[in-house]
């Protein structure tokens, strides 16, 4: 039962993703008692990207050197060697020395092992450092040391951040707590959905303090509410004032473009924002993992399902949709795959969003000979398309969002289309565990809290617990790169309530396709037959 529970209420959810009305920011708690940083300036960021990741502020590809080969520097990271705060390391009987500006410019200089000495670094002598190979005296370094091909501004970069490595520390993590941060909608707004998320986070995080923590650490939730014009606004003042490490689940429907940009202008790791359209634009923003796919993803799979269903060469293809930015952008997204398996008839649609005719829409398509339909309207909208259709005996193959259109459309599909309705859904109820629902179970019992907000509760509950697993794998020296690295080599993780996450470095979507679902209108069975489509 529980199950269905939360697959029913992920309908009913992502239906209501884009709200409005009057901004509401609340902090539950105070601010974190910490001394302010200075963020890091553009130049010292891009020096940090080299150092950790090798990467170029040109986008052009750094060579690093080992004696006669020629590789990658994203593969001979500085940090690889030195580590993420410079200390140094001493690894196989090979020792990587301190690389903090400060300890390179000691004014008595260095004395080396094997007794080798010189006097401090300068800009102009490590310049020949890293390119040449050779100390201040002129001494060859180790052949551990690659040397690198690097533009003058790379190498300017490096500087500038090498003298600020000591002092880049991450917010939010003491010996003692880790900051953690979450944006939600109002709490009066969605029927209690905020208020839901937030009691069952704070419930998750509650508990594995009780068990101790991580290495020790307690967790410290700082939530902020506030309708979709508030959600960049909220985040900036989790970042900026409450100082949080990372920020995990909540909403931000709405506001996708500018949560994304955030994350990545202030370099913050977000686990977990429920959305229904994930960015995905490139280059990659390596700060953001979502859990699910969104609405562009489920309509390529849908795109993808019926290429296998219909002749191509034979197939007339309508792609339906209201005239609005947010349904335009996913009808593209559908007719670019369409086009992808070479349909020969595409035809897109689109109509007044608060003008829509579906006696007039069914018959002018089905005189058309449109046999394939993408419907990207509302349920009510689909609904009135279904009756229509089947007044005047038109049964093309119809393909719709279930996100969009809703659980209830099942009670319109009657017997003549039956095998003939197909919707998208990100996960099915298959896809909780009896694990996964027993513990889900557990917890709001636990905590005295109501299951109405199910599937709300049930995302914020897998994005709490990936974040947990990851900042378990990184260990006691915590960083948000180290976070991030570990996110990315997450792989068919399990969370019990939803299907198994996979991210990568170059994938921040951890379920990538949807399920494409029937009706069965006899037995009144929903969903009749299921069958997962990924999408790269």
């Amino acid at each position: 039962m529980i199950t269905r529970l939360i697959i029913v209420s992920l309908i009913a959810i992502a239906g209501c993703l884009v709200w409005s009305g009057p901004s509401t920011v609340q902090s539950q708690t105070a601010a974190v008692q910490s001394s302010q940083r200075r963020e890091l300036t553009l130049q010292e960021k891009r020096g940090k990207a080299f150092y950790l990741r090798g990467e170029s502020a040109s986008g052009q590809e750094i060579t690093a050197m080992m004696g006669e080969v020629d590789v990658p520097a994203s593969t001979l990271t500085c940090a690889g060697c030195h580590g993420n705060r410079g200390e140094g390391r001493t690894e196989g009987g090979v020792t990587a020395g301190n690389m903090s500006w400060s300890f390179l410019t000691k004014p008595y200089g260095h004395t080396d092992e094997g007794g080798r000495k010189h006097p401090p670094f300068t800009e102009a002598s490590f310049v020949r450092l890293m390119t040449a190979g050779f100390d201040p005296a002129g001494n060859k370094l180790a052949v551990a040391m690659p040397t690198y091909r690097m533009p003058q501004e790379d190498m300017a970069n490096l500087i500038a951040y090498l003298k600020r490595i000591e002092t880049d520390t991450d917010p939010g993590v003491t010996d003692t707590s880790i900051v953690l941060g979450t944006v939600l909608p109002e709490k009066a707004a969605l029927s209690g959905l905020a208020q839901s998320m937030g009691d069952v986070l704070q419930a998750y995080f509650a508990e594995i303090n009780s068990r101790g923590g991580i290495y020790n650490r307690k967790i410290e939730l700082r939530l902020m509410y506030g309708d979709s014009k508030a959600t960049v606004p909220n985040m900036k003042h989790l970042i900026e004032d409450d100082q949080v490490f990372a920020i995990v689940s909540g909403l931000t429907a709405g506001a996708e473009d500018g949560a994304a940009a955030l994350t990545q202008e202030k370099e913050v790791p977000f686990v977990g924002p429920s959305t229904l359209l994930p960015q995905r634009d490139l280059p990659l923003n390596r700060y953001i993992f979502y859990l699910l796919s969104g609405l562009k993803e489920q309509g390529r799979a849908l795109a993808t399902f019926a290429a296998k269903k219909a002749d191509a060469s034979k197939s007339r293809v309508a792609i339906v949709s209201p005239d609005l930015e947010f349904n335009r952008s996913i009808a593209a997204t559908i007719e670019a795959q369409v086009k992808k398996f070479r349909w020969s008839s595409v035809t897109s649609i689109y109509y007044a969003s608060d003008r829509f005719s579906a006696t007039e829409f069914v018959n002018e398509s089905h005189q058309k000979g449109f046999d394939t339909i993408f419907f990207l309207g509302s349920g009510i909208e689909a609904a009135a398309v279904l009756r229509e259709a089947e007044t005047v005996g038109w049964t093309p193959s119809l393909y719709m969002l279930g996100s969009l259109v809703g659980r209830n459309i099942s009670e319109t599909v009657t017997v003549k289309m039956k095998d003939k309705v197909f919707l998208a859904f990100p996960t099915v109820p298959a896809d909780v565990s009896a694990a996964g629902a027993a513990e889900y179970s557990a917890l709001l019992q636990r905590n005295k809290i109501d299951s109405t907000h199910a599937a709300a509760q049930a995302s914020a509950i897998a994005a709490a617990r990936i974040l947990v697993h990851a900042l378990e794998l990184c260990g006691k020296d915590l960083s948000r790169e180290r976070l991030i690295t570990t996110l990315e080599g997450l792989y068919e993780y399990d969370t019990g309530l939803m299907p198994r996450i996979t991210f990568g470095p170059n994938r921040r979507i951890g379920v990538l396709g949807a399920y494409v679902v029937t009706i069965d209108p006899e037995k009144k069975l929903f969903p009749a037959s299921s069958e997962w489509v990924a999408v790269d």
